[in-house]
């Protein structure tokens, strides 16, 4: 098939897109699709995440998981809150001001409130309130700003979804948790009692196990990074499609 300027529209070896309908959308899917919701993902994403990371916010939270759905809920936002970014339609340099919002709210709130758990709260009775402003605000804030400026610098969406993931799945490996013992002027402990291993483990690990956790995540890792998002969200929204009229 070839288009009115005489290019050919034939999908590319392996079942990608078709040149001439990513060129209609300035080489980005998203702005190619031709479903009617695709506009509209975006901004659904953004609601449903916001909404979710403040029941997550709102209702009790800590350090230990009581039970799987609030780490469920708490994931689901998170990915809602991915979708936003790599579905951003208005993908252009000139938008890098938006990344200044993070940087304000990182300063404004979230620095300060983790300083005072150090220089305020030398009693340590708030450990949780430092545990969540660290690991539920700072670290996924950090995550989504790299995926934003990704996306806005002219990323394609599936490899911002990739990015945002594989920030996830690092602090979720026990990275964090076998490093700390080791940068840290601690004693080795024989056991490593973290909250979101010891929900795939049933409890603490010792710290050769905490290794092989961790090491496990390698290829996982690799797998989400190798898996072909961008032809899979063009699919899904009809990037390659012949609008009929």
């Amino acid at each position: 098939m070839t288009t009115q300027d005489g290019r050919s529209s034939a999908p590319p070896p392996g079942g990608g897109i078709p040149a001439a309908e990513l060129r209609a959308g300035g080489g980005d899917v998203v702005l190619a699709a031709r479903r009617g919701w695709a506009p509209h993902v975006w901004w659904i994403a953004l609601a449903a995440g916001t909404a979710g990371a403040a029941i997550s916010w709102l209702a009790p939270h800590g350090r230990e998981i009581q039970a799987a759905w609030e780490l469920v809920v708490k994931l689901l936002a998170f990915a809602c809150l991915c979708c936003a970014i790599a579905f951003f339609p208005w993908v252009s340099r000139r938008l890098h001001w938006l990344l200044y919002i993070p940087f304000v709210f990182f300063t404004a709130y979230v620095i300060p409130r983790v300083s005072w758990f150090y220089y305020g709260d030398a009693a340590r009775a708030q450990g949780d309130g430092f545990y969540t402003h660290l690991y539920l605000l700072l670290y996924p804030g950090i995550v989504l700003t790299v995926a934003a400026a990704y996306r806005i610098g002219g990323g394609t969406p599936g490899r911002c979804l990739q990015v945002a993931v594989s920030g996830i799945l690092i602090v979720f490996s026990g990275l964090l948790d076998v490093m700390w013992q080791v940068v840290n002027p601690v004693e080795i402990p024989e056991l490593i009692d973290a909250p979101h291993i010891n929900l795939f483990t049933g409890g603490p690990i010792s710290f050769g196990a905490a290794i092989l956790f961790t090491l496990a995540h390698v290829p996982v890792v690799v797998a989400v990074n190798l898996l072909p998002l961008d032809r899979w969200i063009g699919r899904l929204l009809g990037a390659g499609e012949t609008t009929v009229r």
